[in-house]
């Protein structure tokens, strides 16, 4: 027995002896449980962390008097009003970024939403349910951005159709699909913001049913809500007083 045990002993040290250069750390620390405790591990680095996370919002300078002006008509903007609509659209679409959008909005509607039902539309509701409606309303901005900017050369029709793509999942599926399966000013503006008339060429008469189908939504929600607020409320969190 004794033997046996020296024997080991001696094997223990002539391992020891030719692992002497060895990475012993490196070694344990690729073990799942000891290794995190004897090689610290490096941070996540900030690339990784940030997959996932909506975009800082970055609205541009707004002018909705330009938006909704009727003279030129609202179909025959200049590119700039077109691009800054779509980057509007684009910003909005995350949380933060609608707030900041529904503010700017509220500051050039005022308190009363009938009023000005068509900046009204974007400016900010308390009531979670009309929250959600308004991304209706800015889905048909950046519907009607896409039209525009492809009649200018600068955009091409796939972005329309990406656009048109997304209202036909707005209407089947969110909060406008549940009001009622009656004809109701949310299944006129649906048929209208799915207006294929581009696709023959005729992009006017598809702008004008973007443009007849944001009238309609900024009324509805002048109506459901005519009182402008100062935040926007979510389900799931408290609404502002």
């Amino acid at each position: 027995m004794k033997k046996a045990l020296f024997g080991l002993l001696l094997l223990s040290l002539l391992s020891t002896a030719r692992c002497y250069n060895a990475d012993l750390a490196g070694a344990l620390g690729g073990l799942p449980i000891v290794g995190p405790m004897v090689v610290p591990q490096p941070e996540t680095p900030a690339y990784i962390e940030a997959i996932g996370t909506p975009a800082a919002a970055a609205l541009p300078e707004l002018d909705f008097a330009v938006w909704f002006a009727e003279d030129p008509p609202a179909n025959q903007a200049e590119s700039a009003t077109w691009q800054q609509m779509d980057l509007v659209a684009q910003a909005g679409a995350t949380r933060a970024g609608w707030t900041e959008l529904c503010k700017e909005a509220a500051s050039a509607a005022g308190a009363d939403r009938a009023a000005s039902p068509l900046p009204g539309a974007l400016a900010c509701s308390a009531d979670a349910t009309v929250t959600q409606m308004q991304q209706f309303a800015l889905e048909l901005l950046g519907a009607r951005a896409s039209v525009g900017l492809w009649m200018r050369g600068d955009r091409s029709i796939a972005a329309i159709q990406g656009r048109q793509g997304q209202l036909r999942i707005t209407c089947s599926t969110l909060v406008i699909a549940r009001q009622g399966p009656a004809e109701n000013p949310w299944t006129q503006a649906c048929a209208l913001a799915l207006d294929l008339s581009y696709l023959t060429g005729n992009g006017p008469a598809t702008l004008d049913a973007l443009i007849a189908a944001y009238q309609l939504v900024a009324d509805e929600l002048a109506r459901l809500d005519p009182e402008i607020d100062q935040e926007p409320g979510y389900f799931g969190t408290a609404a502002t007083p």
